[in-house]
């Protein structure tokens, strides 16, 4: 079975731990912290060109924790199609009685209009986001965020960036859309700035399950000082960090050769699914998707690939909520052949059945 569902961008990587590593100290973060634990988290930080990094467990961890930064005269932004762990974030916002502001994208001048208004109240506000928007197959408009709370010095930008890190970096190019380096969204944008905080985990692009939160010192400081999360629950064990260290010690090494990988391998999807006469959604990102016209074609797509040996995923469309997307995960340790093997499939069945496009009178279904 060939697997398109794993979001290991770059794909899988043993990582070999040392023997006597303790599992836990049973110490709370906020007692003791391990000097290579943060430097672990500062490389993460500065390759998002941030100060200061600190882990966590998991970016469930630090959205339920770091909000608890915002005053209690604040207000929280939310883009309203956020990854839902950044909601629940904000829903503990709702539990301190502080107003949660869902947004567009893509209405920026009524942004603009309510964080003016609170701004006239004196109301410092967060905006929460994630770095890449899957939906809108894009980075989110990170730099006229920016411009819109830099009036408020207590503003902050709060970005989700676990789909980007690893896998965009500074200067994309046509040749190198991805970037280099792999620092995320705000070096694949060239941005910078002390009232940006960032949430990502590591989960995707270097496949090991902890989180960093990367900001500017004085920020990173003030979460330390007031952090429940360090005091009330286990820090990262020794093994994450230990595998997050190797992790990026191998990315630095052999990154960028898979960036490279993976850029072939998209090129190689969305040009021999175009040639089919379809149009793959996702841009210059691993996860491309399928629009078809029916729920009962998605669903039979996705079963007839299960059948023939492709894992896919099934994705909601906020267009079109009853019709889900047939989305396949493109990763950097996926063979040309098995991706040739499945375009091939593709075009056949553009060629032999109504999934695709809407029929009056749908053909028979002819496997090769």
């Amino acid at each position: 079975m060939v697997d398109f569902t794993s979001a290991h961008y770059l794909g899988a990587r043993p990582l070999q731990l040392p023997a006597g590593l303790p599992l836990s100290t049973g110490r709370p973060a906020a007692l003791q912290e391990p000097g290579w634990h943060r430097r672990v988290a500062r490389e993460v930080a500065h390759r998002q060109g941030l100060e200061a990094g600190l882990l966590a467990p998991s970016s469930l961890h630090l959205f339920w924790d770091v909000l608890a930064l915002l005053p209690r005269s604040g207000v929280v932004f939310i883009d309203q199609a956020m990854y839902p762990v950044g909601q629940w974030g904000a829903a503990r916002a709702l539990l301190r009685g502080l107003p949660v502001v869902p947004f567009s994208a893509t209405d920026l001048p009524a942004l603009a209009r309510r964080l003016h208004t609170y701004r006239q109240q004196g109301r410092p506000a967060w905006l929460l986001t994630d770095g890449w928007q899957l939906p809108a197959e894009g980075p989110a408009p990170l730099a006229r965020y920016l411009e819109l709370l830099v009036p408020d010095p207590q503003a902050v930008l709060l970005i989700d960036d676990t789909q980007a890190f690893g896998i965009l970096g500074r200067q994309p190019t046509v040749r190198a859309p991805l970037g280099q380096g792999g620092g995320g969204c705000l070096p694949f944008l060239g941005l910078h700035h002390p009232q940006i905080l960032t949430i990502t985990s590591l989960a995707k692009g270097l496949g090991v399950p902890v989180a960093v939160l990367g900001g500017s010192r004085r920020w990173l400081a003030r979460y330390e000082q007031r952090s429940t999360v360090r005091v009330h629950t286990s820090p990262v064990s020794g093994w994450h960090a230990w595998a997050a260290g190797l992790a990026l010690q191998q990315d630095a090494r052999h990154g960028a050769a898979a960036r490279q990988q993976l850029t072939s391998l998209l090129r190689q999807f969305r040009q021999e699914v175009a040639a089919a006469g379809l149009r793959p959604r996702g841009g210059w990102f691993p996860v491309q998707k399928l629009v078809l016209p029916r729920a009962s074609a998605s669903l039979g797509l996705h079963q007839l690939l299960r059948e023939q040996g492709f894992q896919t995923l099934l994705l909601a469309d906020r267009a079109r909520p009853t019709v889900p997307q047939v989305a396949f995960c493109l990763r950097a340790d996926h063979c040309p052949a098995d991706l040739r093997r499945l375009t091939d499939l593709l075009a056949h069945l553009a060629r032999h059945s109504d999934w695709f496009f809407p029929a009056s009178h749908p053909q028979p279904l002819l496997l090769p």
